[in-house]
């Protein structure tokens, strides 16, 4: 139960108590009206007596009546005004006493007596404590120095004590237990709301272990898919441009007159290509399977120290292609080494496919904090060779750029401006010669 709720409940509760008292009270009033009006009818009043004499003033009975009906109107305030209502107690009791006294309004005073003593402040109950004792011990005292009699002194003693101290003990003695029991339930409602608090706790702690096991799972399922994704580009660069120099090198002998030495360099460059694929393939299958890869990405061997191998490849093609290289690019990251041979060994394959013959510049140069490069074919596009749409899945410009991107880099792709001459394609790609500082830039370019 939420503090808010326990509150709201408990306040109704108390609104329901004092209702209740208020009726109590009444019928507490109407209840002493009644006995005050039976003992006055059997005569129980004039009880105050000193050597025959009663009283200072002899009343009419009505009077009597109308002196009760004045205490147990106080009765109705007692709860909430109880020194008060004493006090009108006290003044009643005083006027009765100057008639006589009756047992009716000593049943008033023990009931106010009662009343003050429970519901009082602690200072007003010390005070009445002091002020009782002190009035009955000084009345058992002039009693008995008026009689010269030591049973006067008791006698007296014994009826001030059953009048104005035993209604104080019996209130104390309630108000204590009475304490007691709320202290009891306070403890008892703090136990529950304590219980209700861990309660929530547990709750919201099993909210969390579950948020904590989605959040796990999700973030396996992006692992898996960003393994994917790497297990897609590798396989693209690797295996798909091996396989596309084996069908372009069998595609351009197969459509040139039959030639023993050219087609035996072609077959040879096959057989080179099938055989670096292969080995790419099993070191890509061991890393795969090897269970120390922990979260390394799947990514195969391949950096500019052999992009050597990339440019007779293309050239036993045909192919004329030129490499300009500076000397201030060397030296660099293993990602970014890594990223320009993968970016120039696509480029090339690309080249070979769309624009067969045609010349292609490779540059690779240091550009500021940058190392860039470039790979321009000189030809117009041309029909895929043997008429295959296989050999060209279209991902290759996004592998390309997830590369770029992947080290803080960008890359360009699209027609030429012309600035080289000739017309033709453009790959430019720039990345940061001090490897990846910071998120993913933008690429740009082209479909191709």
């Amino acid at each position: 139960m939420s503090s808010a709720r326990w509150w709201s409940r408990d306040g109704a509760l108390r609104q329901v108590w004092r209702l209740e008292d208020s009726r109590n009270d009444v019928v507490t009033a109407v209840m002493t009206f009644a006995l005050g009006w039976v003992l006055i009818e059997v005569g129980l009043v004039d009880l105050v007596s000193v050597d025959g004499a009663i009283g200072i003033v002899t009343p009419e009975p009505w009077w009597r009546y109308a002196l009760l009906a004045v205490g147990c109107a106080l009765i109705l305030v007692k709860r909430r005004r109880p020194m008060l209502a004493l006090a009108g107690g006290v003044v009643v009791m005083l006027v009765d006493l100057s008639w006589g006294g009756s047992l009716a309004i000593t049943v008033v005073l023990w009931d106010l007596l009662y009343a003050a003593a429970t519901w009082g402040s602690p200072r007003a109950r010390a005070w009445l404590w002091g002020v009782t004792v002190t009035v009955s011990v000084l009345g058992a005292v002039a009693a008995g120095e008026a009689a010269r009699d030591v049973r006067v002194f008791v006698y007296t003693g014994l009826q001030l004590g059953a009048v104005l101290l035993l209604p104080l003990w019996w209130a104390t003695n309630v108000r204590q237990k009475t304490e007691l029991a709320d202290l009891e339930r306070d403890r008892a409602d703090l136990a529950a709301r304590d219980a209700a608090s861990a309660a929530r706790a547990a709750e919201l702690e099993r909210e969390r272990a579950s948020d904590l096991e989605r959040i796990a799972e999700l973030d396996r399922h992006e692992a898996v898919r960003a393994e994917r994704a790497a297990m897609a580009r590798d396989l693209h660069d690797v295996i798909a441009s091996h396989l596309s120099a084996i069908a372009i090198h069998s595609g351009a002998a197969l459509q040139l007159p039959p030639d023993a030495t050219r087609d035996r360099a072609a077959l040879e460059q096959v057989r080179t290509s099938a055989v670096t694929s292969l080995e790419e393939m099993r070191s890509m299958i061991l890393l795969l399977r090897s269970e120390r890869r922990g979260s390394e990405p799947v990514v195969a061997p391949g950096r500019l120290a052999e992009i050597g191998t990339l440019l007779d490849a293309a050239r036993a093609t045909g192919t004329e292609v030129t490499f300009t290289d500076d000397p201030r690019a060397a030296g660099l990251p293993a990602a970014v080494d890594q990223t320009l041979y993968r970016v120039a060994q696509e480029a090339l394959t690309n080249a070979l496919k769309h624009a067969p013959g045609a010349p292609v510049a490779v540059r690779l140069e240091r550009s500021g904090d940058d190392v860039v490069l470039t790979v321009h074919d000189h030809g117009t596009p041309a029909p895929t060779p043997l008429g295959d749409p296989a050999l060209s899945a279209g991902t290759g410009l996004l592998t390309m750029r997830e590369r770029a991107e992947g080290v803080g880099g960008t890359l360009d792709a699209g027609p030429a401006d012309g600035s080289t001459g000739g017309g033709g394609w453009t790959v430019r790609a720039a990345v940061p010669a001090a490897g990846p500082t910071g998120g993913p830039a933008s690429a740009s370019g082209a479909p191709r």
